[in-house]
């Protein structure tokens, strides 16, 4: 992190340099090549076999004449390459891809140079294993035989992909006819083959898209198919087994189709699939998204605003409209903004708004030092704390910029980017200049948008905001904000008297600001920034306890000794905490001493009976919940604890600047129950049921026993 004066002198003589443009946002941006390709592709996919033959024609439009390198699956043998204007050579250091290098032939003038590519093999690399700070898995192409297993052929494992290039894509799938393949593009025509020959294609169908793509994806399966129409848009649902949520889903995307095409505008394609897939996925792809098989047995989760109607607006923000990710993501940041937060907004679900805001000011600041990073050099998830980064922080520099010119210009500026951008690559600094463009004037002749922009984007560090001082003659209020950081955001204050109160928006900057306001009512409290909207530091009584913080915290995982039956159970839940990167020691209740309890945060397994120190966290356990000798009390309703998961996040029973979690648990099955716990980060308490998946039982947040407030709430006397 640059020092402050550093930093603004860089401001300084970038704003002079681009006077009439957009700052250039450092070094983080990459310029694309001015070349795209078009690629006619044909494929032969043999599932019994687990393998493919293809054959891709490439052409270059502008080539530039700089070397290319396109890869390919080890696993296909390259039968043939062939081009008249292009020397090739074939790299075969990395491990899963062979990488063919061209450069151009010394006599070729040809600026639309041609490559012929024939190859054959097999495609079955098995899904990765997720770990507990991981919601997706991937493969780097499979092609499986069983019956409710299918396709899954990203770049490079069917034809040679080129890195941070733009295609249009002319693909004819050849495949058994009880096979259903998908990709990107619109369907050109569907044929069939009279075939009497055991695995081999006899069914043929035909994509093409209609403007560059950045990649290609195939999947395919014997899916059931669930078709609806609206405004020539085909809306179709595909699943390996019939289910009764297809009316649920179908009905769901006509929904957002409906919210979205009013704030973006045109819908890129002429079609949205909802594709079942075999292993833990949460993807999308232009026209289609490709969601676990078990997500989709869960509407209740898949339907939530932050994953279905994410991965249909990926198809304005990322799918039709591009990320090159070295020049940082800003799509995930939009779709997130978009979907997980203002769906809330257009469906009038205020408080689901509010929630949002919340836990995201909540997941920021529970971010562990050196897992924080500026949003610009967010890429791509890669576990939870980048979510954390790339999507919710980003997601929320998204509100503070609507906040400041007004949803009416976002929405505008957002409706002209996706129109002038189809097609292409887009970079942070593009979409800004769309909001400078759109911005009011009465606002830019007071300030610099760019310049507001710019260090949330580029400091890993938030601002926090403190009432200072309230001076009240009358109805005439002068109030002092201080601030740690000089970021510019538009504050919110709540006046309150005896039987009213009223919120207003004051933009504020620098690390002091003065506000005079004159009130229509007595007042006699003010309280800043009471419902989240401002992206700062939290203070500790705002922010509910919750499992992340402790998660964050570096904890002691203390479990039963060996002769309870938990205790297995709870070795390889630490187990799994270190595979899956989270920094944490452990250690059984008994060998727990003072100073081991009093200087970290805790994190205890099992039962009362079976964990010394859960007994005597018990006591601090919200009075909704009791636990008894089998049973699990909330709120009127009891489940049998060895039918439960209970996490619970409060006090530390004898420090207050740490952390202390529960997970409450007897007798499970097996560890599986407990992944379950890691979708829940943002909560204090959760109690799950093992025999309903999905919905919590209960849930209630609880928050730390202080008195005081006055950094953000005051009397006005």
């Amino acid at each position: 992190m640059k020092n402050l004066t550093t930093f603004t002198l860089l401001v300084f003589v970038i704003s002079i340099l681009s006077m009439n443009n957009l700052l250039s946002l450092g070094d983080k941006q990459t310029q694309q090549r001015t070349f795209y390709l078009d690629y006619i592709i044909n494929l032969q996919i043999m599932p019994q076999s687990s393998s493919l033959s293809g054959q891709s024609e490439v052409t270059f439009h502008h080539y530039d004449g700089k070397e290319v390198q396109f890869k390919l699956l080890k696993s296909l043998q390259i039968v043939t390459i062939k081009s008249e204007d292009l020397d090739y050579t074939i790299d075969e250091s990395n491990p899963d891809y062979n990488t063919i290098k061209f450069n151009k032939k010394a006599q070729s003038q040809n600026l639309e140079p041609i490559i012929y590519f024939s190859y054959a093999g097999k495609v079955m690399n098995l899904p990765q294993e997720t770990n507990l700070n991981q919601k997706h898995s991937n493969s780097l192409g499979i092609i499986s035989p069983k019956n409710d297993e299918g396709v899954y052929l990203p770049a490079g494992s069917f034809y040679p992909s080129i890195e941070n290039s733009l295609s249009v894509f002319d693909v004819t799938i050849g495949s058994p006819k009880d096979y259903i393949m998908i990709t990107s593009g619109n369907v050109i025509k569907i044929s069939f083959i009279n075939n009497d020959k055991s695995n081999t294609p006899d069914k043929q169908i035909e994509y093409k898209t209609k403007f560059p793509d950045d990649e290609l994806t195939i999947v395919g399966g014997k899916y059931v198919e669930y078709i609806k129409q609206k405004n020539d848009v085909t809306f179709a649902l595909y699943t390996y087994d019939s289910t009764k949520y297809a009316d649920t889903y179908l009905n769901a995307v006509l929904e957002y189709y409906n919210i979205y095409t009013n704030l973006f505008g045109d819908y890129p394609f002429n079609r949205f699939s909802i594709v079942d897939n075999f292993f833990a996925t949460g993807f999308g792809m232009p026209a289609y998204t490709l969601l676990s098989g078990k997500l989709l047995a869960m509407p209740w989760v898949t339907l939530s605003p932050g994953s279905l109607a994410h991965e249909f607006v990926h198809n304005w923000w990322g799918n039709s409209v591009y990320v090159d990710y070295n020049g940082g993501n800003w799509c995930e940041a939009l779709t997130t903004f978009s979907a997980n937060y203002y769906y809330n907004v257009v469906t009038n679900k205020l408080n689901d708004a509010l929630d949002w805001r919340k836990k995201a000011l909540m997941s920021i600041d529970a971010l562990a030092p050196n897992k924080n990073y500026p949003v610009i050099d967010f890429k791509y998830q890669e576990n939870m704390d980048d979510a954390v980064i790339g999507y919710q922080k980003g997601g929320f520099i998204f509100y503070e910029i609507m906040k400041l010119i007004g949803k009416d210009a976002f929405f505008t500026a957002l409706k002209d980017f996706a129109q002038k951008y189809r097609g292409k690559r887009a970079y942070w600094k593009d979409i800004i200049n769309e909001f400078i463009e759109f911005t009011p004037k009465d606002f830019t002749k007071k300030y610099n948008l760019e310049k507001i922009i710019h260090p949330y984007l580029y400091s890993k560090d938030d601002e926090s905001i403190k009432l200072k001082e309230v001076k009240k003659n009358n109805n005439n209020l002068e109030i002092t904000i201080e601030k740690s950081q000089d970021y510019t955001t538009s504050l919110p204050i709540k006046f309150i008297g005896n039987n009213q109160s009223k919120i207003e928006y004051f933009i504020v900057s620098g690390n002091t600001a003065k506000i005079n306001y004159k009130s229509s009512f007595n007042i006699n409290e003010i309280s800043i920034d009471p419902n989240y909207e401002v992206l700062r530091k939290l203070y500790p009584w705002e922010k509910p306890f919750s499992f992340n913080q402790t998660l964050s915290s570096n904890p002691i995982i203390v479990i039963p000794d060996e002769t309870s039956p938990n205790y297995k159970l709870a070795q390889e839940f630490y187990k799994e905490m270190v595979a899956s990167n989270f920094k944490c020691t452990v250690k059984k209740a008994k060998d727990l001493t003072e100073n081991d309890i009093k200087n970290n945060s805790l994190l205890l397994l099992g039962t009362s009976q079976d964990n010394s120190l859960i007994k005597s966290v018990v006591k601090n356990f919200p009075k909704d919940i009791k636990i008894q000798d089998e049973n699990i009390s909330y709120s009127d309703k009891s489940n049998s604890i060895k039918e439960s998961i209970l996490l619970i996040s409060t006090d530390h029973p004898t420090n207050p600047n740490h952390y202390c979690t529960v997970i409450y648990f007897d007798n499970l099955p097996s560890f599986e129950p407990l992944k379950r716990l890691f979708h829940y980060q943002s909560y204090s308490l959760v109690l799950l049921s093992l025999n309903k998946p999905g919905r919590p039982l209960f849930s209630e947040e609880i928050f730390p026993n202080v008195k005081s407030k006055e950094e953000l709430i005051k009397e006005v006397n």
